[in-house]
């Protein structure tokens, strides 16, 4: 048997996490489904233009860093570094959550991030994995410092 789903949404201030309780008369496939769905990590993927014409898929989970350097712009993967034509403005809009501006010529993968240093005044060093070590500029510290206290993506 198949019922309707209605979500309906209760703040709570106590908590500290995302809680879902999912209600229905029977546990049946289809609440099987739903809670398998609630807590499956999708995959997504974003379109490259790389160099010589060709275009690359590559899940963003597999993204460490996007940066520019000589006036020509890469993305770094734990399987290598790729170098792509696309602007790194266009990349960060299709990209998503997950990924943090640091300079206007870098961006990051929040999930690949092994730390965050702020102990030297003026300067944020960031390691990330891959031993790849990144400095945010000194416009971006304020945000990146709001970000991770729970504001917003920059």
């Amino acid at each position: 048997m198949s019922y309707e789903v209605s979500v309906v949404f209760k703040e709570d201030s106590s908590l500290n996490a995302i809680q879902i309780t999912v209600s229905a008369p029977e546990r049946s496939r289809q609440v099987e489904e739903l809670m398998a769905r609630l807590v499956q990590k999708e995959h997504s993927y974003i379109d490259v233009p790389s160099d010589g014409g060709r275009t690359v898929r590559l899940r963003t989970d597999s993204i460490i860093r996007i940066y520019s350097q000589n006036r020509k712009n890469y993305i770094s993967t734990a399987d290598g570094i790729i170098r792509t034509s696309a602007p790194i403005n266009e990349l960060f809009t299709q990209l998503g959550g997950g990924f943090l501006r640091i300079s206007r010529f870098e961006i990051i993968n929040l999930d690949k991030a092994v730390y965050f240093d702020f102990s030297i005044v003026g300067e944020l060093k960031i390691k990330l994995e891959g031993d790849q070590m990144v400095f945010a500029s000194r416009r971006y510290i304020p945000v990146i410092r709001d970000y991770l206290k729970g504001g917003d993506e920059t």
